[in-house]
Parts: structure tokens; C-alpha cells; sequence
């Protein structure tokens, strides 16, 4: 008995400990603002690619279709050891605009094999290879607004190191209720994303839309001591940035600076996709995120195990669905604001299917992310665990 009130005990507090989270994103949600800089900075736009032959002519006629002074920017797409017809792509478009569309290869300058973080690679070497004040990331299969660089650039006022924008799935590359489950919990991460920048404390971020100084990436000596990680190009460098005390971090919430990208087409892929992002959880560089994510794991584990304890051996055991109902509420909460930030109403009657699917894949991908392996592009990548930091 002594054991079960134990159990009750923890979960009840893992339960508040996650509402208060979510609460804490919510509120920063309400704390966005649109930027106020007008200085305009010149921009290098870094487009890593690998296998993008579909995709990156539609990525690219975005990118030049900017509102942005043509003189002031300049794009590189970097190609990582593409075997189909990437690169004749790209160079089709660099002679149509010269000047404006840069080519490199990474093959040129490291071998393809496991002793790299092969898209750290790549953005390190259109960062070398490029000369801005600012470095602005997207990925070869997502498309920009006309209004995304200037959107960006109205973040970065004198103090501001980086800036992080939202990501969403386009309507029409939703094609089934898979889709469509995986564009309302991604709405949900960057939702986290924004409300956390918002309130000072930044948790994550997105490389598709993701632009810093160059200068704050020199300060902190680039992806050095995470270069050995396949994944974290994006939030790892950002926690880099924030820990000097230097730098804040803003969000573009202006709808003019949305990035849209696709998603997952199988239930495989997905998880591959999750189990890449899960596998940077140890290596945050800091105790109290590793912490804090292992209790919502547990939390979520506990929900699972109490919900099917509930439903099949003990209907009077009410904490499990007590506390799901909870998290049902809370979360819809933040999603309801997301998905008028993004003009998304639509997708909120999913949000039922949603919930049973966010919890189930989590347990996988979060399980997958620190003790798996994953397959990304064609690789695959066995995880290994961090150190805690402090």
C-alpha cells in the first residue's frame, strides 16, 4: 500500500511539474513581440542539401523571391554527397544568377563516412565560405514567404545573438490524417519553442528557420564540442549562444516569417525523424533540462501504464485519467494560441487523436533516442549518452 501511495505521490508531482511547464509556454506566448529593427544587415542564406532533387528548385525560387535588397543577401546551398541530381539542379540556377547562388561540396573537403556531423559539416563550410553579418538556415526541402529575410532581420537589434522562427506544414502536403497528426504536435514543439524564448529561457529551436550573427557563432567557437553529433546544429548551438550571458534569443511570431516545410510520409520515417531530435537530450550541456525531460518521459510512461491499468483491471484507479485530463487540458490551451498564431484553426479537431498518438510516439522515439539508432538520409546512426553538464 505504502508503495502504490509512493507511485500516487510522484506522479502527482511529475503531473505538476509538467503543467507548470506548459503554463510557463503558454504565458510566454503572450509575451512575443514584433521586432523593431530597422538597420538591415547583409544575410547568407545556408541551404545544406543532400538527396534533394524534388525539393530544391521549389526551396531556391523562394529563397530569390525575397523582399530583401538583392545586394544585401547572397545564398549557399551546401551538398552533402548527393548521388542524384542535387547538384546539377543547383548549378542550372547558379548560371541563370550569378553572383547571387553559391555552390559547395562537401565531398570535396571530407570523405563520406561516420567521422562527421555531416550537416554541421556542411553549415560550417558555407559559414567559412560565405562573408554577412547574419547566418540564416533553412533546409533544402522547405519554401519561404517573400517577407522571411525582412521578418528576420527586424529581430536583430544590437543585443539579439540569434533568432528562431516558426516552421509549419503546408496544407496542401497533408494528405492524410498522419499528416495532419504530425502538423498539430509540431505546431505543439514550436509553440515549446517560442513560449520559452519569450520568457528568457530558450529550450529549443528549428534549423529551417533559424538565423544567427556571425559573430556570436565565432564567440563560442562554433559547433566545436558538438561536432561529433549528427543532430543539434540548431538548439545545441543556441544553448551555446545563451550560456554566455551575452546574447538573447528572440522569436519571430510574425506570420511573415513562417517557413513551411512537409511532413513525414510514413509512420517509419517519422520515427526515424524523432528518434534523430530525441537523440540530443543528453546533450544539452546542462543537468536541469536532462532532468526535466526524463520526468515528462516518465510522466508519460506512467500515464500510458495507469490508463491501460484503469481501462482493463481497475476502473475505481481514477489518478491515471484524472491526470490525462489534465494534460489534455493544459496542452490544448497552448495549441488553441498556436494555431491562431499560424492561421491553423483547422487542425484542432485532431487534437483528440492527437493526444493518444503524442504520447505513444514520444515513449518510442524518446526510448529509440538515447539507447537506438536511427536511419537519416540514407545513414545510420547509433545513439550514445551525454554528459549532464551542470
Amino acid at each position: 500500500m505504502l508503495t502504490i501511495d509512493i507511485l500516487n505521490l510522484s506522479a502527482a508531482i511529475a503531473a505538476s511539474v509538467y503543467y507548470a511547464i506548459i503554463l510557463y509556454y503558454f504565458i510566454g506566448l503572450g509575451r512575443l513581440r514584433p521586432g523593431k529593427n530597422r538597420t538591415l544587415h547583409t544575410i547568407s542564406v545556408l541551404i545544406p542539401a543532400r538527396n534533394e532533387e524534388k525539393n530544391i528548385g521549389r526551396c531556391l525560387d523562394s529563397v530569390l523571391q525575397q523582399n530583401y535588397p538583392e545586394d544585401l543577401y547572397q545564398i549557399h546551398v551546401i551538398d552533402d554527397h548527393s548521388p542524384d541530381r542535387t547538384v546539377e539542379i543547383v548549378r542550372s540556377y547558379r548560371e541563370i544568377y550569378p553572383g547571387r547562388i553559391h555552390l559547395h561540396r562537401l565531398r570535396d573537403f571530407a570523405a563520406d563516412d561516420k567521422r562527421i556531423a555531416y550537416k554541421k559539416a556542411a553549415i560550417q563550410l558555407g559559414i567559412e565560405n560565405s562573408r554577412s553579418d547574419l547566418i540564416v538556415t533553412t533546409d533544402a526541402d522547405c519554401t519561404v514567404q517573400p517577407t522571411w529575410l525582412t521578418a528576420i532581420n527586424r529581430h536583430f537589434s544590437e543585443d539579439v545573438g540569434m533568432v528562431c522562427g516558426l516552421v509549419t506544414f503546408g496544407k496542401d502536403t497533408e494528405h492524410s490524417l498522419f499528416h495532419r497528426l504530425q502538423s498539430l504536435e509540431f505546431l505543439g514543439l514550436v509553440s515549446a519553442a517560442a513560449g520559452s524564448m519569450a520568457n528568457g529561457f530558450p529550450a529549443t529551436a528549428n534549423g529551417a528557420n533559424l538565423a544567427y550573427r556571425r559573430t556570436a557563432f565565432t564567440q563560442v567557437n562554433g559547433f566545436t564540442g558538438i561536432d561529433d553529433l549528427p543532430s543539434g546544429d540548431d538548439d545545441l548551438l543556441m544553448h551555446k549562444i545563451h550560456r554566455t550571458g551575452k546574447w538573447k534569443i528572440r522569436f519571430t511570431a510574425e506570420k511573415t516569417g513562417i517557413v513551411t516545410t512537409q511532413p513525414e510520409p510514413t509512420l517509419k520515417a517519422f520515427f526515424n525523424q524523432r528518434t534523430r531530435w530525441a537523440s540530443k537530450s543528453t546533450h544539452y550541456g546542462n543537468r536541469w533540462i536532462t532532468a526535466i525531460l526524463s520526468l515528462i518521459y516518465l510522466f508519460y510512461f506512467y500515464l500510458t501504464a495507469g490508463l491501460i491499468y484503469f481501462i482493463f483491471f481497475d476502473p475505481h484507479y481514477l489518478l491515471p485519467p484524472v491526470l490525462f485530463l489534465g494534460k489534455w487540458l493544459i496542452e490544448f490551451l497552448i495549441l488553441q494560441k498556436a494555431c491562431a498564431l499560424t492561421g491553423r484553426k483547422d487542425l484542432l479537431k485532431y487534437f483528440p487523436a492527437a493526444q493518444f498518438f503524442q504520447i505513444l510516439y514520444i515513449l518510442i522515439a524518446g526510448f529509440r533516442g538515447v539507447f537506438g539508432k536511427y536511419s537519416w538520409k540514407d545513414r545510420v546512426t547509433e545513439n550514445r549518452l551525454g554528459k549532464l553538464g551542470k
